[in-house]
């Protein structure tokens, strides 16, 4: 039966759109990509010609020749993965917390065994690269974790300069780029990444269902040499290599031929196939610089409402905008307002910032005027609804004058 298209656009459910930090929106064309027969996943026709060409693809954006394998589940399982596979009992780890998601990463090293050390860093500033060298020059350290972009926060962290710290005291390098990945430039290999860990629903614009994460030379050989198998079996990223891998990229196929570790959700990894494909036919420079454009526009238009931004200037996110809420304004009643009479999605803060902070995502395909304006044009709304602004249109104006300048109106 031929599909209409037009029908399944008519019957759409009317509902909020996604400006917040993840899940994004998803273009319908990677929504189109999921409208498939069902495929055994040990077909090669998914296997090869969908699952890996995806995947190399993603070598591009991730700017790595490393291999790159997936895993069924959020982003939070890609991490679980990586801890999963490199650390083992006793084993010191470096874990820089500045924000939920650091915090995170740590406690899954203490549930492997490891020895999470904890660098602690106050929620909205930078990372203190010379206390962290401080730290790892005391020696012992097996690996160093880190997010690059805290949503809990807004902040995006210096992971160039962390990079050359592992590789001067020869740590493993393990980082999440969950909400960076796709939106911002990423150096995996320049920089040294060991394991860079992302997932398919934030920046990528994908459906939620797949972790996906690339793997170096030194991290295989770790995993190799492990003392005892990873405490994991479905998330030891180490069967990948002997499983799956071809003998010409390094693997083993210990049964001869490509046997997923894991069973793949194929219509995710279809709908992946299309959101990797649309990021490279745009460019990931432009892509890039996109994500960019949106940030300043958000900035300046915080700016111009007489509102602050959380993080310092300097490592504000490229994907993200988190809003100090000020004295005397209810931050639930302007997220309400805001999906209420306008039915835009922005969210609250987490934990200790719940009721201190605005998050707005801008990912993916809502980096741009399209969504950034309606969206500012809302939050105006609310505020002066509840008495804060006398007037609206000087935060659109703003973030027009951005886009304006940088061509992208």
């Amino acid at each position: 039966m031929e599909l209409d298209v037009g029908k399944l656009f008519s019957q759409a459910r009317e509902k909020p759109l996604l400006m917040i930090p993840g899940p994004t929106e998803i273009p319908w064309r990677v929504i189109f990509g999921m409208i498939q027969r069902s495929y055994n996943h040990h077909d090669p026709k998914f296997n090869v010609d969908v699952l890996d060409a995806t995947l190399i693809k993603l070598r591009e954006i991730y700017q790595t020749e490393n291999e790159i394998v997936a895993v069924p589940g959020s982003g939070r399982v890609g991490l679980q993965a990586a801890i999963n596979s490199l650390i083992e009992c006793g084993d010191k780890v470096l874990c820089i917390v500045a924000g939920i998601f650091g915090g995170w990463m740590r406690e899954m090293v203490q549930r492997v065994g490891g020895e999470a050390v904890e660098f602690p860093v106050e929620w909205g500033k930078n990372i203190d690269l010379k206390e962290v060298e401080a730290v790892l020059g005391q020696g012992g350290f097996k690996a160093i974790t880190v997010v690059h972009n805290e949503t809990t926060t807004g902040c995006m962290y210096p992971i160039k300069e962390l990079g050359k710290l592992a590789k001067k005291y020869d740590v493993l390098f393990i980082v999440d780029t969950v909400s960076s990945l796709g939106g911002a430039d990423i150096k995996t290999d320049e920089w040294g990444l060991d394991i860079n860990t992302a997932a398919s629903h934030k920046c990528l614009a994908a459906p939620i269902g797949l972790a996906i994460l690339s793997v170096s030379k030194k991290a295989w050989k770790v995993m190799e040499g492990r003392k005892a198998p990873a405490t994991d079996f479905s998330y030891d990223v180490y069967r990948w290599k002997t499983m799956w891998i071809p003998p010409e990229r390094g693997g083993d196929m210990i049964f001869g031929f490509r046997r997923q570790p894991i069973t793949m959700p194929v219509h995710t990894v279809f709908a992946l196939r299309e959101a990797v494909d649309m990021a490279l036919e745009e460019g990931v420079e432009n892509r890039f610089k996109r994500h960019r454009i949106a940030a300043k526009a958000a900035r300046e238009a915080v700016r111009a409402l007489g509102l602050e931004m959380f993080p310092e200037e300097e490592i504000a996110s490229d994907t993200l905008a988190a809003i100090t809420v000020p004295e005397g304004v209810d931050s639930r009643k302007i997220i309400d307002i805001v999906r209420d009479r306008y039915n835009i999605m922005i969210s609250a803060g987490l934990e200790k910032l719940t009721t201190g902070i605005w998050r707005i995502g801008h990912m993916g395909m809502t980096a741009s005027p399209d969504f950034i304006l309606p969206t500012l044009r809302a939050f105006e709304g609310a505020l002066k609804e509840v008495g804060f602004l006398k007037k609206v249109g000087m935060g659109v104006e703003a973030a027009s004058a951005v886009f304006e300048g940088e061509n992208l109106m």
